[in-house]
């Protein structure tokens, strides 16, 4: 139910579907890429020809670009795996060129196993090891690496504690067996605890200070859930809450050898590294070790989410969306197509955003590498007068690849860049073992890890569209940006703005004040604001023309909008934007509608329900005869909750002062899900005595309506007007 005038339900949600199925083929008749033809070119001597004579051996020519060098066969390098007594599984990889040792180990059970309030947990677990064991201080260890060049690390990722670690080959078995005492004989000592805490205090409030951290673990908890542990992030307050007894407790259930993983790298044979880590690490005892447990996604609902941040001369924008696991089919195309729109030189968003409108320095575009579920994450940051301009360059450059597909020739560019920087990290051998650790943790095979640059250089530019098409389309992108409260108000075009604070929780809303009033009276109330029982029952009939123009993922269109209605609630309506053109009859007792000058089709009994009552000439006066709620006052408005007779879920924000309705929110069903349409009202000017909105705001995350709206009252119309014509 909606305040007059504005887009009826059935028009915007048909809309919606609509502009998505006609938009491949009309949108892009304007901007698809023309087929590349071959140019006639004539060989000649000058020196501006395209094909100049071949230069002497020892003089290269500046008239010809030099060609690529030939490509060279790539092997993935061998390596051995073994699994040692005590349940520990070892990859060795060989490399004799120089008496070196590298270690990576890696354990399952990382920051995703952080006692809920206790965030911080795992990681003081993995700084803790280093501060002392049974056999030696923090101090002596820190002496005894140092002494001989070693060095050993380790750090906590979501799923994981990894440690890496690297020595020459004389003194591994001590590197080893320092590792060897952290893993079976910390010691926690309590004043080393203590320091930890505030130094992770402090770099938690450091994070607080960077927007982009921000903005990216606000978008962790959009994409996977508010309580997702791929979203977790901690705090003060969940860093102070954390115990010795809680590191203690992650040690002995989570750090077992059967749950671990060891890639020994260098001047190492394997029957060599297997005596060296059984007679080092085989007192590390394996133990029964918890499934670890994951919820399902729970991608939040479409919207804008924003933390505003004082001071902020620069928005972080990231335009997010649910990826799949890394052992799905199409990960490469997704995984291929995120570098290819926002990462590096020549992608999409370097070309527009950097170069283009100079809105940025460095853009960026990736896919996280999870085990269960990923997330896309494109986006930029940029100077704060531009925020709203550069999130259209954004969803435009989205839309068109989705479209269009890719540049064949820049999508060439991009793979051979991927696979040349996959085959350059094999320099390091160490790069081995991190990638067969990674399968192994991800349940992914050896041979596709193996196989990686022949993954890439097999996705095709159809494959980047799909990925495109599916995992990026207008239902499932997210919008999250930190910047200066003042942009707030640029960023509604794009949907419902949902606030957080710089804690990533929701931002509390304003407190309900109390009102003396039922809903019955604050009906009365805008009843007599508009213009008073008598005028509204002299106006018969009302005609709207409104001026449109509608903004959809960066692509704007202008159109008209056509209403006539006559009481109690008869309609005709017609929305053209050239590419959707919708019309729509409600005679009293039936209701139709027609896509594109199609037939005209009955609306299912449901549809027509609403249709019927969102016909009236003044609908919200029907909240008098519908079950509702006054929630109160609250930022200057009167808020009244309801549900239409449809199931509809609708808010209205009613002015304390004026008793104009300012806006109204209401919850549409879309095949894809549920979506938040916001509708704001502005300018009121009389009309036969009657109150009417001359510009109407329709908002919501996939697309931004502006109506600027003209009325006539009282013409005479028939009651043909109201039922389609038969052919």
């Amino acid at each position: 139910m909606i305040t007059q005038p504005r887009m009826t339900r059935h028009v915007l949600v048909l809309a919606i579907a609509t502009l998505f199925l006609f938009s491949t083929t009309t949108w892009s008749q304007t901007s698809k890429k023309k087929p590349a033809t071959k140019k006639k070119t004539t060989t000649t001597t000058k020196a501006t020809s395209q094909e100049a004579p071949a230069p002497p051996a020892d003089k290269p020519s500046l008239d010809v670009m030099p060609k690529p060098l030939a490509s060279t066969a790539f092997t993935f390098p061998s390596y051995e795996e073994i699994t040692l007594s005590n349940g520990l599984h070892v990859f060795v990889i060989e490399n004799h060129d120089q008496p070196l040792i590298t270690l990576n180990l890696s354990i399952r059970g990382g920051e995703a196993s952080d006692p809920v309030g206790k965030e911080g947990a795992v990681s003081m677990t993995a700084d803790m090891l280093f501060k002392g064991t049974k056999q030696h201080t923090a101090a002596q260890i820190a002496q005894a690496l140092d002494g001989v060049g070693a060095s050993l690390k380790a750090t906590a990722g979501t799923e994981a504690i990894n440690f890496n670690g690297s020595s020459l080959k004389k003194h591994a078995p001590l590197l080893l067996q320092t590792l060897s005492e952290m893993l079976v004989t910390p010691t926690f000592p309590q004043d080393e605890f203590e320091k930890l805490k505030e130094q992770m205090a402090a770099g938690v409030a450091y994070e607080r200070s960077r927007p982009m951290e921000l903005a990216q673990a606000l978008a962790r908890k959009v994409i996977y859930g508010m309580n997702s542990p791929y979203a977790r992030r901690k705090t003060e307050k969940s860093v102070a809450a954390v115990e010795v007894a809680d590191l203690v407790s992650f040690h002995s259930t989570w750090m077992r050898p059967n749950a671990a993983s060891i890639a020994i790298v260098g001047d190492i044979t394997a029957s060599e590294a297997k005596s060296l880590l059984e007679k080092t690490l085989g007192a590390w005892k394996k133990a029964d070790v918890p499934t670890i447990t994951f919820p399902p996604q729970e991608v939040m609902p479409s919207a804008v989410y924003f933390i505003p941040r004082k001071g902020s001369v620069q928005s972080s924008i990231i335009v997010s969306a649910a990826a799949p696991a890394m052992n799905a089919p199409d990960y490469h195309a997704v995984e291929l197509m995120g570098g290819f729109i926002g990462s590096g030189f020549g992608s999409l968003f370097f070309n527009t955003l950097r170069e283009t409108y100079s809105y940025t320095y460095s853009p960026f575009g990736f896919v996280s590498r999870g085990r269960r579920y990923n997330r896309i994450a494109v986006g930029a940051e940029v100077r704060s007068a531009v925020t709203d301009s550069a999130i259209v360059v954004m969803l435009r450059e989205i839309k068109k690849l989705s479209f269009e597909g890719p540049d064949e020739q820049a999508l060439d560019r991009r793979k051979k860049y991927e696979v040349g920087n996959y085959r350059r990290l094999f320099e390091n051998p160490s790069v081995v073992a991190s990638l067969l650790q990674n399968a192994w943790m991800n349940d992914i095979p050896y041979s596709e890890i193996e196989e990686e640059d022949k993954r890439i250089e097999g996705v095709t530019g159809s494959n980047v569209q799909e990925a495109t098409e599916k995992y990026l389309n207008m239902f499932n992108l997210r919008l999250v940006v930190v910047g200066n409260p003042d942009v707030r108000s640029k960023l509604e075009q794009f949907g419902q703005v949902v606030d957080f604070n710089t804690d990533i929780q929701p931002a509390p809303a304003d407190a309900f004040e109390q009102v003396s009033m039922s809903v019955n009276d604050i009906v009365a109330k805008y009843e007599q604001a508009i213009g008073g029982p008598a005028a509204i029952a002299a106006l018969k009939t009302l005609t709207t023309t409104a001026e449109t123009s509608m903004l959809m993922q960066g692509n704007t269109m202008t159109g008209t909008y056509t209403r006539k209605q006559k009481a109690p609630n008869m309609e005709y309506a017609n929305f053209d934007l050239k590419v959707m053109v919708q019309t729509q009859w409600v005679n009293g007792t039936a209701a139709w509608t027609s896509m594109m000058n199609g037939p005209a089709a009955p609306a299912e009994a449901d549809e027509a329900k609403q249709l019927l009552l969102d016909a009236r000439l003044f609908p919200v006066l029907a909240l008098k005869e519908q079950k509702a709620t006054v929630k109160g006052k609250q930022g200057g408005m009167i808020v009244v909750e309801t549900t239409a007779p449809s199931g509809r879920g609708e808010t209205y924000y009613f002015n304390a002062t004026t008793f104009l309705l300012d806006r109204m929110e209401k919850v549409e069903n879309t095949p894809q899900g549920p979506i938040t349409v916001v509708e704001r009202y502005e300018d009121y000017a009389p009309v036969e005595g009657v109150m009417f909105p001359k510009v109407m705001k329709v908002q919501n995350p996939i697309y931004s309506i502006t109506m600027k709206n003209t009325y006539t009252g009282n013409v005479a119309m028939d009651d043909a007007t109201f039922v389609p014509a038969t052919k």
